[in-house]
């Protein structure tokens, strides 16, 4: 697994030496989760998968947006992650998306009630039983167990992080490609990746661009007109640094049945406050695709 260190002197070598103090602080620990496809019923309940019919306690109500019952994503029981996340110690995490109306529904984009996470502390993991998915319409996801690749995260080339640094196509454009082009290009030759990457944490491996912003905007705190103005703008991108990612699904469709748009991917978003006090109503998913 790449170091702190080793990605320290790859920012010196690309000439980014002024820029270590604050990238050091985002590096962040992630794992990459690898899918296996097997029937739902050999995988114990309150385990880790993506895909199939979740494990809730019996008083959770299903997950919906409008009239639509919500796709089951994954579960990730944290015990089963063997090394140190920014996340709860243990109990599980599940993870439900609106699918079935993403491409029905113009209302969809920009709404963050189209997602939504559970979490089951770990005195109440016995009391989980697995529940059917309640609508025949309700696209589901084939079931797969997961494994855990350790690994460390910078990053993206366009995000809050980079732009509170000067650095975009706004900024520092002569830095900014040595990071993107240089910086990136040579971290990623110590990273082993499957040519399609769910992740636990970390930073996502983006398609279209930065999505922290969106974060923000999705939950009203600023307009599309506030980003014309340098100085709100400063503001929303300060804001933003506090949105991370928390779990990003692939578009491996021979395992899981489903592509996320045109090979893309959906991402989960959740505030560190809200991380930090272990409130899981008010993340944000955004879908990214070619």
């Amino acid at each position: 697994m790449i170091s702190n260190e080793l990605i320290l002197q790859l920012l010196e070598k690309a000439g980014l030496e002024k820029y270590k103090q604050s990238i050091a602080t985002w590096i962040y620990p992630t794992a990459q989760l690898i899918l296996e496809p097997v029937l739902d019923t050999y995988i114990p309940v309150g385990s880790s998968k993506v895909g199939g019919n979740p494990d809730l306690l019996e008083n959770v109500n299903w997950p919906i947006w409008k009239k639509y019952d919500m796709t089951f994503i994954a579960q990730i029981n944290l015990d089963e992650c063997p090394f140190e996340l920014d996340l709860p110690c243990g109990g599980l995490l599940s993870f439900f998306y609106a699918v079935k109306p993403m491409f029905e529904d113009i209302e969809f984009f920009g709404d963050p009630d189209t997602c939504h996470v559970v979490y089951t502390e770990v005195d109440q993991l016995d009391r989980l039983i697995r529940r059917e998915t309640p609508d025949l319409e309700c696209v589901k996801m084939k079931s797969n167990k997961i494994s855990f690749i350790p690994g460390l995260s910078v990053p993206t080339s366009e995000s809050a992080y980079l732009e509170s640094q000067n650095l975009g196509w706004n900024g520092n454009i002569v830095d900014y490609e040595k990071y993107w082009n240089v910086f990136l290009h040579e971290y990623r030759k110590h990273w082993d990746s499957e040519s399609y990457i769910n992740r636990l944490m970390g930073h996502p491996d983006q398609i279209q661009g930065d999505m922290q912003v969106s974060c923000v905007k999705a939950y009203g705190e600023h307009t599309r007109e506030d980003m014309q103005d340098s100085k709100v703008r400063n503001q929303i991108v300060n804001s933003a640094l506090k949105w991370r990612l928390l779990l990003q699904i692939d578009s491996e469709e021979d395992k899981t049945g489903i592509m996320w748009g045109d090979v893309g991917r959906i991402y989960f978003w959740i505030h560190e406050d809200d991380l930090k006090a272990l409130r899981f109503d008010r993340v944000n998913c955004e879908m990214q695709c070619t």
